[in-house]
C-alpha cells in the first residue's frame, strides 16, 4: 500500500475548521442550518459558524452553500390567524397544532392538516422571477391519511407542477403511520409562470383523506433545496460560505509540479457547474476544478485553452485527483475520478504562483460572492490533501 506523503492534509469529518483555512459567512444573526449526527436539523451557535454536515449519522465535511432566501413565510408555525400578511390560507381543511418530536429534535407544534376532497391550505403570494427554477420544500410526517398533494400554482398561463404524497408513501412510513419519521418533500418549478401561491392539497380528482404534519416549508430559487432557512412575518436570506487557504498556507506550499486530492459531495445538476477548487482568476496563475452541469463530468478549466474532462462522479462521495506540470507528460494537468485511469491536456499554470485557493466557491478575490467561475458546491467538502507530485499510480490508488 502506497504511503501519504501528504505536505497539506486537511480532514473536515472532526467538527473543526483547520488552521490553513480561513471560513467566513456574513449573517448578522445565527440562522445557517445543517443536519447533526442524530439526523436533526440544527442552527449553528453563531452567525458566522461553519457548518459540518452528516448524512445517515456519518460525517460529510464542510457544509459550503450560496446564499439562499426562503420566499415562504411562517416555515415553522404555518399560521392562519395572524393578520399580517405572513398567514396561511385554509379551506376545507382543518388545521391544528399536534405537539411532537420536531425534526430539529426538540418538542414542539407541528402543523396538521386534515380533511378530504377539493379543499386548499396554502401560503400567501409570491413574487418570483420570469424564467427561473423554485423549489418548494418542506418536511413532512403521515398522521393517518391515505393521500395528499402538495402544488406549486402559477396564472397567466396556467401550469401546475404536483407531487403525490403517495410517491413518498414508502418514506413517510405509508397510510396510518404515526411514528417520529419526518421527510424532507420537495416539488420542482421549473421555469414557472407567475406564481401566485405554493398549496398543499388534493385536486378534484383525488380521492382520500388527509392528514399529514408539516414544518420546516420553504420556497427558493433552485431545483434542489437547499439547508433550511427559518421565517417569521418576512422573507429570510441565509448568506454564502466561503472557505479559503490563503497568504503563506498556501503561498508556502503551492508550486510546480503539484498535485492535490479532494474528497466531495457531488452538488446538484442542472443548475449551472459546481466549484469545487478555485486559484486567482489571473490569466498566468488560474486553474479550476469543477462539476460541470448536468452530467457526472469533473473538469479542470483554464483562464486559457482546452479544459480537461473526465467522467464518472457518482451521487455520493468522490474522490479526484489533479496534478500539474505531471510527469506524464510534462507541462499538462492530470485528472483522476474515483480511480479512473488519469487524462491529461491542457497547459500549465505558468510562471506566476497562485495566492489562495477557495474551496467549494466562486472567488476572484479569495471572498466569496465577489467571483465569476462558476456556482458553489452546494454540498459538502471532507478532506483536502497537497502533495508536491504524483504519478499516475499515486493518483488512482489515492482515489480509490
Amino acid at each position: 500500500m502506497l504511503g501519504d506523503t501528504a505536505l497539506l492534509s486537511l480532514d473536515f469529518t472532526a467538527g473543526t475548521v483547520p488552521t490553513a483555512v480561513t471560513f467566513t459567512r456574513a449573517d448578522t444573526t445565527a440562522r445557517a442550518t445543517y443536519i447533526d449526527a442524530s439526523g436533526y436539523v440544527k442552527t449553528v451557535a453563531s452567525a458566522g459558524d461553519a457548518r459540518f454536515d452528516y448524512t445517515g449519522g456519518v460525517a460529510k465535511g464542510l457544509l459550503i452553500e450560496a446564499g439562499a432566501t426562503n420566499l415562504a413565510l411562517r416555515s415553522q408555525d404555518l399560521n392562519t390567524t395572524v393578520t399580517d400578511g405572513s398567514q396561511w390560507a385554509v379551506s376545507g381543511y382543518t388545521r391544528s397544532d399536534v405537539s411532537t418530536t420536531l425534526p430539529d429534535g426538540t418538542t414542539g407544534n407541528a402543523c396538521r392538516i386534515s380533511g378530504t376532497g377539493s379543499a386548499s391550505f396554502r401560503t400567501q403570494s409570491i413574487t418570483v422571477d420570469a424564467s427561473t427554477d423554485y423549489v418548494f420544500s418542506f418536511w413532512a410526517r403521515n398522521n393517518g391519511g391515505s393521500q395528499a398533494r402538495f402544488r406549486v400554482y402559477g396564472s397567466g398561463s396556467i401550469v401546475d407542477y404536483t407531487q403525490s404524497v403517495n410517491n413518498y408513501v414508502s418514506q413517510i412510513g405509508g397510510a396510518n403511520n404515526t411514528s417520529s419519521t419526518w421527510v424532507r418533500v420537495y416539488v420542482v418549478a421549473s421555469i414557472p409562470p407567475l406564481i401566485t401561491s405554493v398549496y398543499i392539497y388534493p385536486t378534484s380528482s383525488d380521492s382520500g383523506t388527509v392528514d399529514v404534519l408539516f414544518w420546516g416549508v420553504q420556497f427558493e430559487k433552485g431545483t434542489v433545496p437547499s439547508s433550511l432557512v427559518s421565517t417569521t412575518n418576512a422573507t429570510r436570506t441565509r448568506l454564502a460560505d466561503d472557505a479559503v487557504i490563503r497568504s503563506t498556507a498556501w503561498t508556502s506550499l503551492y508550486a510546480q509540479p503539484g498535485a492535490m486530492v479532494v474528497e466531495f459531495y457531488r452538488g446538484a445538476y442542472g443548475d449551472g457547474d459546481r466549484s469545487i477548487m478555485c486559484t486567482d482568476p489571473t490569466a498566468t496563475r488560474h486553474w479550476h476544478l469543477k462539476q460541470a452541469n448536468a452530467s457526472a463530468t469533473a473538469q479542470i478549466a483554464f483562464s486559457a485553452g482546452s479544459p480537461v474532462t473526465q467522467t464518472g462522479l457518482v451521487s455520493g462521495l468522490n474522490k479526484v485527483a489533479i496534478a500539474w506540470n505531471a510527469p506524464t507528460p510534462t507541462a499538462s494537468f492530470d485528472l483522476c475520478v474515483n480511480g479512473a485511469t488519469p487524462t491529461f491536456g491542457g497547459s500549465n499554470v505558468g510562471t506566476t504562483l497562485s495566492t489562495w485557493l477557495t474551496l467549494g466557491s466562486q472567488s476572484t478575490t479569495g471572498v466569496s460572492g465577489t467571483g465569476v467561475w462558476d456556482g458553489y458546491l452546494n454540498n459538502s467538502i471532507k478532506s483536502v490533501k497537497y502533495y508536491s507530485a504524483l504519478t499516475y499510480a499515486e493518483m488512482i490508488a489515492k482515489t480509490t
